[in-house]
């Protein structure tokens, strides 16, 4: 999917201007672009050529979501990506939950930094090509219940059919590695379960994520978040892992 018809629209308008004004700078000092695992280009030709996973998948029991790099036409930009829910926690459906998102990273030595500010979401109507909320910081069925019915959906898991995330991860630098969805309990705040991602986009050959630019070897809590990082022994193709993530893209 592509977003370029979304600049039609006044809602995208806000939405980005919105996006261009929270974007700031990664943590001072902890880590350099050196370090960081996602590649920072612009055009897709450019995605294709380099033979990087455009999109991911990530999944435990009780909660799933897909992501996908966020692009203008033909280029891509760093500091949003698009979410989708494919697995709702339980309890979602009757308020007992609810998700956040955050972003953490780590440099060479595997040492980690999680932000402590949650990414900023919006829910986007894949039918309509519109916005359907303005930024939020987390996502609860009963404050989205009534839209949803006024579209048509009751459950929670057919709205999420049709509706996805956009994610304002303030990093255009593309310097923070992986997106946490985590779900919480709405009465204690505290978390139910999470699952961590790499954020595209990234080398879609495991092995060839495994070594930094500089040539050292890259983080093992970040290799093994690689999508394929079972199957780096199984005799796949760089160009095989590229079709694989793009089955991952929605």
């Amino acid at each position: 999917m592509t977003t370029s018809n979304l600049k039609n629209t006044l809602m995208v308008v806000l939405l980005i201007a919105g996006a261009a004004a929270l974007t700031g700078c990664g943590p001072s000092g902890a880590q350099s672009t050196d370090f960081a695992s996602r590649e920072v280009i612009t055009s897709t030709t450019d995605a294709d050529n380099r033979a990087l996973a455009v999109c991911n998948s990530t999944s435990t029991a009780g909660l799933a979501a897909r992501q996908m790099a966020y692009s203008e036409g033909n280029n891509y930009r760093m500091d949003l990506v698009w979410v989708k829910l494919t697995t709702l926690p339980a309890g979602f459906s009757s308020g007992a939950s609810y998700i956040s998102m955050w972003k953490w990273l780590a440099n060479s030595n595997g040492a980690t930094y999680l932000d402590s500010t949650s990414v900023p979401l919006a829910l986007y109507d894949t039918q309509t090509k519109k916005f359907i909320t303005s930024w939020g910081t987390s996502i609860n069925w009963k404050s989205i219940s009534s839209l949803a019915l006024s579209m048509g959906y009751a459950e929670p898991a057919y709205f999420f059919g049709r509706v996805i995330i956009l994610a304002n991860l303030k990093d255009t630098n593309g310097e923070y590695d992986v997106l946490k969805v985590t779900a919480y309990n709405t009465s204690t705040n505290k978390a139910i379960t999470e699952i961590n991602g790499l954020l595209p986009m990234f080398p879609a050959n495991p092995a060839a994520y495994a070594t930094e630019s500089s040539g050292v070897a890259r983080a093992s809590v970040l290799q093994k978040l690689h999508p394929f990082y079972s199957y780096k022994n199984s005799g796949y193709t760089t160009s095989q892992y590229q079709d694989m993530a793009k089955n991952y893209c929605f």
